[in-house]
Order: C-alpha cells, then structure tokens, then sequence
C-alpha cells in the first residue's frame, strides 16, 4: 500500500492551508511550551560548563567566562524574548536551532585557545551538540538536517587547529562522529515522521467525530419531523411535552388546539392516497402559515394536526380568532372535495385552554381540545368549539387519536 512520504504529507493542502501550516498552528501552544522548558535546560546545562573549562583547561578559563557571558548569555536572552513574538512556531524552532549553532561556534571558538592535552579528550564533548539538535530539541527534520550538517562541518574543521591533533586523532574522531551525525539524523526524521502521522490520524479522527455527530443531530432533527407535511411529529411532540412537565410555569396558559380534515377517508376513496397526501400537505402548509414561530405545530394522526401555544395570557378569544384563522386559510385553498356538501376541502378544530400544574398534564389538555373537536364533528363539521372544562368526559367517545408519551411514533 502505498505511503506519502514525510515532505509530500507535509505539503499536502487541507483547505486553505497546507499541512505544514495547520500542523504549526494547532501544535504551536504545545510545541511552545516544550521549546521553553528544554531552551532553559539546556541553557543551564551550557553555562554551567564553564566550571568544566575552567577545571579542565585553566588556560582558558578567561576566554571561556568572556565569550559565554558576552556572546551566549544576550542571545539566550534574546531568544527567549524571541518566543513571546507572535510568529510561527518553526521559526522559534529555527531561532533555537541558530543559537545552538552559535554556541558550537562558540565553544569551539573557546577551546582552539588552549594548549593543554587534554583539550583532544574534551573535543568529543563537541557531539553532544549533534544529539542535541537532533534528538533533544527534535526541531522539523529540515532544521535538524541543515543545522547538523553545519555542526558537523564546524567540528571536523575546528579539529585540524586543536593543538597536538594529528590525522589519526582526527580518523578516531571522526569514526564516532559520522556514524553519531547519521543514527541521530534518522532518529530525528522517525520522530518528525511519526509526529506529522499521529498529528494527521487526530485531525481525521476528529473529522470522522464532527461529522458523525452532525450526521446524528440531523437524524435527531429528523427523527422529529413527519416526512409528508415537514411538521412535527408525535416523537417531537412527546419531547417538547417532557420538556415542558420538567420546567411548568404557572404563568403561562397552554392552547391545546386539535384541527382534523373534515371526511378525508372519502377524500382518499375518491381522488387516490397520492391526491391525499397532496392534501395533508397543502393543510399543513396552510396551519404552519398562520402560526407564530414558538408554536409546537405537530402532525397528530393520520388526517389529525396540533397546535400547542404556551404564553402568559392566552385569551379565549384570541385563541378562538387564531383558530378560526386557520379554518378561513384551509377553506380558501378550495382543494376540490366532491363527495362533500360543499364540495370542497374543509376542516374541524377543537380547542381547549388550561395551565399545567403538578395535578394536570399536557395529554389532559388535549384530551379536552379532542373532546372540543369530536363535538365540532357532531354539530356538521367546518366550525370551532371551545372545550369549557378539563374533564375526562371524553373518554367514552368513540376512539381518536390520543397522545402516548411512552410510545411515540
């Protein structure tokens, strides 16, 4: 199978930007925090070599303390002010890698000025700045290459002036140190390698996360919406219904308004389901238009609707003018019905207005607005009624559709 290599990875867009460039973004904070700890780490270990000088080789003592404390001590200041500056995390990397190049350029620098033997036993001190680039600081592996290669160059030609170096000196040195510039480079491109494929699995799994979970919020949604009319169906209805017996307010009235398609099983015998379906949605349309938005608007049964208004002063005959508002809408839609007397689409409302309490809940509202509808129905049909009382009254009328809120559909 085949796999893009570290730099094609690296140069790879996501959007708007490449993956070096969102790698160092969303890294920036961590990779921030790391440089800071090892920076100061390794400062301290730098510094406090001075006493190593200073013990191995007295003659340089003062070069030593002179070029560590002028030259190393401001730049090492200056690059952790460098880090609060507001760019790319890889160009602090770089900031960092270029100090410690300087400092080999230093230390070397410091240790051509002695004349003791045993200057050719600390110069293998001097490879301690190839792991260091490589795999201590473990900058992007450009950096480390580059900046190792210079290392390198730097030390095997310091080497030639160490005084009593002799070419199998430099042979013995050098055996060590190219294997060392090697294994180190490697072990830096692995680390950045691996780095870069956990940091690409994250993103893709949070990717695969974030949909997933806008995949099941858009099921959610849709797991509430009757799939004919695009109303709510009894599933988002029992939802707002718990919703609203765990939060009651006493101050607010609740209209429970039933609407049911006045002979729509005639209707259905004589145009066809396809037609009657082209209804339901026409009335629909008609219902949702003339509510407000914070109405619950639900497809209730087959041919069945309801309308649920919550507000702190729900009166009659608002609620009564709203209902009747929305009879007038579906009359003039004159949706052909023949096998009526009037020939055309019509419907019936039940409505009922009551306030929830610890003793009453939503499905006995509606079961009153139903008692409401089921006594438009018997009056001739096409009309409003207004249910005057909470009862259970209803419950001896011939079966209609009822609000389950352990079963909904």
């Amino acid at each position: 199978m085949y796999r893009p290599t570290y730099y094609q990875q690296l140069s790879t867009r996501m959007g708007a930007m490449t993956v070096r460039e969102k790698y160092d973004i969303d890294r920036h904070d961590e990779r921030i925090k790391t440089l800071r700890l090892l920076t100061t780490l390794l400062a301290i270990f730098y510094f406090s070599y001075t006493l190593v000088d200073i013990y191995l080789l007295p003659d340089i003592a003062l070069r030593s303390v002179l070029l560590r404390g002028l030259v190393m001590l401001p730049v090492t200041f200056f690059l952790f002010a460098y880090y609060k500056r507001p760019v790319s995390i890889r160009r602090k990397e770089l900031a960092a890698v270029l100090v410690i190049c300087l400092s080999t350029v230093v230390w070397c620098a410091i240790l051509l000025g002695s004349e003791n033997e045993r200057v050719l036993s600390y110069f293998y001190a001097g490879l301690v700045f190839l792991m260091v680039l490589t795999i201590v600081l473990t900058p992007p592996f450009e950096q480390s290459l580059y900046s190792s290669l210079f290392v390198f160059a730097c030390l095997y030609s310091s080497i030639w002036f160490l005084s009593g170096a002799t070419s199998i000196y430099v042979i013995n040195h050098l055996s060590l140190g190219a294997p060392m510039l090697v294994l180190t480079l490697i072990a830096n491109y692995r680390f950045s390698a691996e780095s870069l494929r956990l940091y690409l699995e994250n993103v893709s799994v949070e990717q695969l996360r974030e949909e997933l979970a806008a995949r099941n919020a858009e099921l959610e949604r849709i797991s509430h919406i009757d799939p004919l009319t695009g109303l709510t169906n009894r599933r988002g209805l029992a939802r707002y219904t718990d919703d609203l017996q765990q939060h009651p307010n006493a101050q607010h009235c609740i209209a429970a308004i039933i609407i049911d398609v006045d002979h729509f099983k005639a209707f259905n015998d004589f145009y066809g389901h396809s037609e009657g379906d082209n209804c339901l949605r026409d009335v629909a349309n008609a219902i949702r238009s003339a509510c407000r938005s914070d109405d619950v608007v639900c497809r209730f049964g087959g041919e069945e609707f309801l309308i649920v208004r919550s507000d702190q002063s729900t009166q009659t005959s608002h609620v009564l003018a709203f209902a009747e508002n929305i009879r007038s809408k579906v009359v003039e839609l004159a949706i052909p019905h023949q096998p009526t007397q009037e020939k055309k689409v019509t419907i019936s409302i039940g409505v009922y207005i009551g306030t929830l309490g610890t003793d009453t809940e939503l499905g006995q509202l509606i079961k009153s607005a139903d008692a409401a509808l089921y006594e438009a129905k018997r009056q001739g049909r096409n009309r409003v009624r207004l249910s005057q009382q909470l009862s259970d009254e209803s419950s001896h009328l011939p079966k209609r559709s009822t609000l389950h809120m352990d079963n909904p559909l």
